[in-house]
């Protein structure tokens, strides 16, 4: 069973602090907390935005919008 961080892969999310890229850290609110999150692609995601947590990469998530073909 996953705990923590790890048990939100494959949940949505709701942006909550933008994310400016795959670099530089924005923030993702999944199961009513705030989460550091970085674009699965690059791309920035605003505020806002529901996303798709694709994976976990050193205590951060890595997003897609939904919508999009990662997601």
């Amino acid at each position: 069973m996953l705990n923590g961080i790890e048990a939100l892969l494959g949940e949505q999310g709701v942006v909550s602090s933008p994310i400016p890229g795959s670099i530089h850290l924005g923030a993702v609110r999944a199961r009513g907390e705030d989460w550091p999150a970085v674009s699965a692609v690059g791309n920035p995601i605003a505020e806002g935005e529901v996303v798709l947590i694709l994976e976990v990469d050193r205590g951060h998530l890595v997003v897609a919008p939904v919508g999009d073909p990662l997601a």
